[in-house]
């Protein structure tokens, strides 16, 4: 049987996750594991403003690209061409496979939307936090070629974004938190991590529960990611209004964390509840307003 696990590495630019990914590359013996595959995102991404497509759209791009994938694993179909892989030369555990998603993932919607494709698809969803501080990015990131340095203004409002990993949601919990690249500190640690990860049962899909519970499940994620949507969109309009970058930043701070209580409040409250669309409506529409 087929084992597929996928682990987004989360991190400012330059925290590490590639360098970490060329490390795990070569321990496919330790893991024992078939093939590793390093999904660079900016191998994929235009952000130039001459780009042919919008960023939302390279990035759906991309997230097809790892569907498409991940079938072809579970198919023993021909993989797609633009994806590199390393193959392990042992005959065990040939089943096996390790996929590096390495993007930075500040926004927890953004990795979310891997867990749902690999909850459905009868996968495994990991992830790995490259917790390196801001300065030391930014230190790294200015010894990077012209070409692959990111704007300082944009590492630094992606610090303020960032959305660490919290493992008391359940699909978050399968969560490590790395603090440098050391190693012979971390290494069987991260080892022991990955392991276990390619361990765990895979997920039980939507389609193999009951129909009303599937339909619970999924009404119960879309609603909670509407929610998001909107009080992120909240957000946003109200800290348009204000014109010193200084209370922006104070004022993101405290409204991104109303957000979150706001989001634990509703999956409490409305979680698993039948609702129509007009009953969804006024749901939102309160807990939006408790941002105010």
């Amino acid at each position: 049987m087929r084992r597929i696990c996928l682990v987004a590495l989360i991190g400012l630019p330059a925290a590490g996750k590639s360098s970490l990914c060329s490390w795990l590359l070569g321990q496919q013996t330790a893991l024992r594991v078939r093939h590793i595959v390093h999904l660079c995102y900016d191998d994929f991404l235009d952000a130039t403003p001459s780009a042919d497509l919008a960023y939302k759209e390279q990035r759906g791009r991309i997230f097809k690209l790892i569907e498409k994938l991940i079938s072809a694993i579970q198919e023993d179909a021909d993989w797609p061409p633009q994806v590199r892989r390393i193959s392990s030369s042992g005959d065990y555990n040939t089943g096996r496979h390790l996929i590096l998603c390495d993007d930075n993932f500040y926004y927890r919607s953004m990795r979310y939307k891997l867990y749902q494709l690999c909850r459905d698809s009868g996968c495994i969803f990991g992830q790995i936090y490259m917790a390196t501080s801001l300065d030391s990015c930014l230190q790294a990131n200015s010894l990077r070629s012209d070409a692959t340095r990111v704007p300082v203004d944009v590492v630094r409002q992606m610090n303020e974004r960032l959305e660490v990993p919290d493992t008391s949601e359940a699909w978050e919990r399968n969560s490590l938190t790395l603090n440098g690249l050391d190693m012979d500190a971390t290494g069987s640690a991260l080892l022991a991590f990955i392991a276990a990860l390619l361990d765990l049962p895979a997920k039980e899909t939507t389609s193999d529960l009951p129909p009303a519970a599937a339909r619970g499940l999924r009404q119960d994620q879309s609603l909670v990611h509407r929610l998001d949507l909107l009080l992120r969109t909240r957000i946003g309009a109200l800290l348009e209004r204000l014109t010193q970058e200084e209370d922006k930043r104070l004022a993101g701070q405290t409204l991104n964390s109303r957000r979150k209580e706001i989001l634990t409040k509703f999956r409490t409250e409305v979680g698993g509840k039948q609702m129509d669309g007009e009953g969804e409506g006024d749901a939102l529409d309160y807990y939006v307003n408790l941002l105010n």
